[in-house]
């Protein structure tokens, strides 16, 4: 199903649902035609009662036993039950990107590539490559001007589904300016801005402006490192964006050794709970819990139902992982099947969940 990465890690951080309770290796080999949920994290499927493809990478060991305890006390898992996250974006197709693609794929992690679709490299064949060894190609406008117009951003968007078949579900602003925030929540799941700062799982984090960290010109591993150990110690998803890397002529901004930022990522995996994810996949599940969060359940006897809507553009197929006390929990008339890591897989477009004794 064109999955190609993830790593098995300890459970992380939950975050509380409005509810009272009642008295590491690739995946086999597969090009995607499309940017869905199976396109990046996959260990193995995680099908939900309603036979989605929830394409999570698995977590933690296996073995934990279904609890049987009093229904109730619903519990959304941060970051799919990782201590935090991590993405990897890098802006403007440029020419030291596709020199070293052959270092980065041998990181093995999901990244996420934004392209200026108008240069020439933009049509480079690595970008084909790169979707069927599982990353994501993002909207990066056709001309990178600071002034957002629609033309540009639409253009930027139809390039990349003809050239490379992909839906495009993200886009990240040309330095970062505020002017394409409203065009981005008339097309895209998700914006990712310049500013500094992680993510915090429910937290006031704009998805239209998403912040990142951008390392200074020549950066050490050392200062990705530290980047990394902050979110993982606030279990926050950080999110990094690279231009490119030294030695090449593309004129990148601030440009990085590519073995410093190789070793950057090296340090990440090596947690074994981090979820390194592209940023489809990653905000697909930031902005789903804050979804399911928000909702107050209806009572009715001793069963509580759930009742959401997603929002435009976002992509289907997509999964909360969830914990509760004990109880059935069910979607479409189905009980969902409980995963020996330690939970449930809540198909977010089935649009409800129900708990009952």
């Amino acid at each position: 199903m064109g999955g190609r990465f993830g790593y098995f890690a300890v459970a992380g951080f939950v975050a509380t649902v409005g509810c009272s309770a009642a008295a590491g290796a690739p995946a086999p080999d597969g090009a995607p035609s499309s940017q869905q949920a199976s396109v990046d994290d996959v260990i193995a499927f995680g099908d939900s009662a309603l036979g989605v493809a929830c394409g999570l990478p698995a977590v933690g060991p296996t073995g934990v036993p279904k609890p049987r305890g009093v229904a109730g006390n619903l519990k959304i898992l941060n970051w799919a039950g990782f201590k935090g996250a991590v993405s990897y974006t890098f802006d403007d197709a440029n020419s030291s990107q596709i020199a070293h693609y052959a270092e980065l794929k041998a990181l093995a992690v999901p990244m996420s590539f934004y392209l200026i679709t108008g240069k020439t490299e933009a049509s480079n064949p690595v970008w084909a490559q790169a979707v069927a060894d599982g990353h994501e190609l993002g909207n990066h406008t056709k001309t990178h001007n600071s002034t957002a117009m629609a033309a540009d951003i639409d253009a930027a968007t139809q390039f990349l589904q003809s050239q490379f078949g992909v839906t495009v579900w993200t886009m990240a602003a040309p330095n970062g300016s505020a002017s394409y925030i409203p065009f981005a929540k008339d097309r895209f799941l998700l914006n990712r801005g310049v500013a500094g700062g992680s993510i915090a799982p429910n937290g006031g984090s704009d998805p239209f402006n998403l912040p990142c960290f951008i390392p200074p010109a020549g950066a050490s591993a050392s200062a990705f490192n530290a980047q990394i150990d902050a979110a993982r110690s606030a279990g926050n998803w950080q999110v990094v964006l690279v231009h490119g890397f030294t030695g090449g002529t593309d004129g990148a901004y601030q440009p990085v050794a590519i073995g410093e930022f190789v070793s950057g990522v090296q340090h990440a995996k090596a947690f074994g709970n981090l979820w390194i994810g592209t940023m489809l996949k990653v905000g697909a599940y930031f902005r789903g819990q804050k979804l399911l969060s928000s909702v107050t359940p209806t009572v009715s006897g001793s069963t509580r139902t759930w009742k959401w809507t997603l929002p435009a553009h976002f992509p289907p197929s997509q999964c909360l992982r969830v914990k509760v006390d004990g109880g059935t929990l069910k979607q479409g008339g189905q009980a969902l099947v409980w995963d020996s890591h330690g939970y449930y897989e809540v198909a977010l477009d089935a649009g409800s969940l129900t708990l009952s004794p």
